[in-house]
């Protein structure tokens, strides 16, 4: 009876242990499951710090890029507006030069007597330049008259090219330019609208 008692015993403190062994055992894996997801938070926290940083530093450099590209086009708007105001400066000063000369010329024109002569070469130069220039069938030779050192002639537009004005009288006085019995001419101011232009040409300088 007392060998049964120690056998009881020592059964009874051997299940003991085995359950204590157990529940350690069973309670590392854990332990280890919790350090590991505790270290993958930490981790993810650290990336999602540094893309933050990241972020920021591109920001960052995007707008000093937008600051300085703001500056570069004030610099051009600037220099722009600069620009444009001598432009206008030097158109005003080119009307004014081009109505100080169409009244000088007008002036002389009145003051010197007819050269008929003149008149008459002038007036075959320019319808043959016409029909050459194949201008012809847009505008004609309406008046023309010429004194000693000044001639006056007038062209207007057809009908039929009435919508093409400006742009004709353009193209004609570039060609006119070209001509070489133009070349005598050492001023010439023109005044134009849509539906006619006039030439004050002068020998004199």
């Amino acid at each position: 009876m007392l060998l049964c008692f120690s056998s009881g015993v020592a059964l009874a403190s051997g299940y003991f242990l085995f359950f204590k062994d157990s529940t350690r055992v069973s309670s590392a894996p854990k332990q280890a499951v919790i350090s590991s997801a505790s270290n993958q938070v930490n981790n993810q926290t650290t990336t999602l710090q540094g893309l933050v940083q990241v972020n920021k530093a591109q920001e960052a450099d995007q707008q000093t890029q937008l600051a300085q590209h703001v500056v570069e086009l004030n610099q051009r708007l600037e220099k722009k507006s600069i620009q444009l105001k001598q432009s206008q400066q030097q158109l005003k000063l080119n009307q004014s030069e081009s109505v100080e000369l169409d009244d000088e010329l007008a002036i002389q024109f009145e003051q010197e007597a007819d050269n008929l002569e003149w008149s008459y070469e002038l007036e075959v130069a320019l319808t043959d330049f016409l029909i050459i220039n194949e201008f012809a069938d847009s505008a004609e030779l309406t008046a023309l008259k010429c004194k000693q050192t000044i001639c006056k002639f007038e062209l207007t537009i057809n009908q039929h090219a009435v919508n093409y004005g400006a742009k004709l009288w353009r193209e004609l006085n570039d060609k006119l330019h070209l001509e070489p019995w133009w070349q005598q001419f050492k001023l010439s101011a023109s005044q134009s609208n849509d539906a006619r232009i006039e030439f004050t040409v002068s020998t004199q300088g």
